[in-house]
């Protein structure tokens, strides 16, 4: 199992996804952080919603923005990972579940078959930090798009920790 982050071998791009809960301030909130094949960064977004949910639903709900964005953005060849194993499993399996974490993971598995080369696989938390940094700050920074040049200088140190250790 890899115990940090590593630069995409087989694809153009590496997205990292991670969920957090802000229980008193009754939301949840997700980040993700698209970065090259260089493991430079490319893009990092966060977002959070209302309400109080479980720790599943949250990182698949942050799946499913993931998917979103690279559905919109058109893109191709891309590995995503999360620190979510109960996620991975789920999407990538093929059993039915009627729940609401069911109906997201329907979600997700529709918008990736729309998807071309899209991957996607667990890592532990100590491979998916740069984006724990994005999940943690996403309640206080809900809808925002960083880039190499405006993202905050503590999440570029990580990233460019990443690359020194990939």
């Amino acid at each position: 199992m890899i115990e940090h982050w590593t630069k995409p071998l087989l694809t153009k791009f590496k997205i990292n996804v991670d969920g957090a809960i802000f229980e008193s301030e009754n939301r949840f909130g997700f980040g993700f952080i698209v970065r090259d094949s260089a493991g430079k960064l490319v893009q990092a977004v966060s977002g959070s919603k209302i309400g109080v949910v479980a720790p599943e639903i949250v990182e698949v709900v942050g799946m499913k923005e993931v998917l979103s964005w690279i559905k919109t953005k058109k893109i191709t060849d891309v590995e995503i990972e999360t620190d979510s194993l109960v996620t991975v499993q789920a999407i990538n399996g093929s059993v039915q579940m009627p729940s609401q974490f069911g109906l997201l993971i329907q979600d997700c598995r529709s918008l990736l078959s729309e998807l071309q080369d899209v991957f996607i696989s667990f890592v532990k938390r100590s491979a998916n930090r740069a984006v724990h940094c994005i999940a943690r700050q996403s309640c206080f920074m809900s809808d925002c798009m960083f880039d190499e040049f405006s993202a905050p200088s503590h999440l570029l140190s990580i990233v460019r920790d990443d690359i020194i250790l990939s």
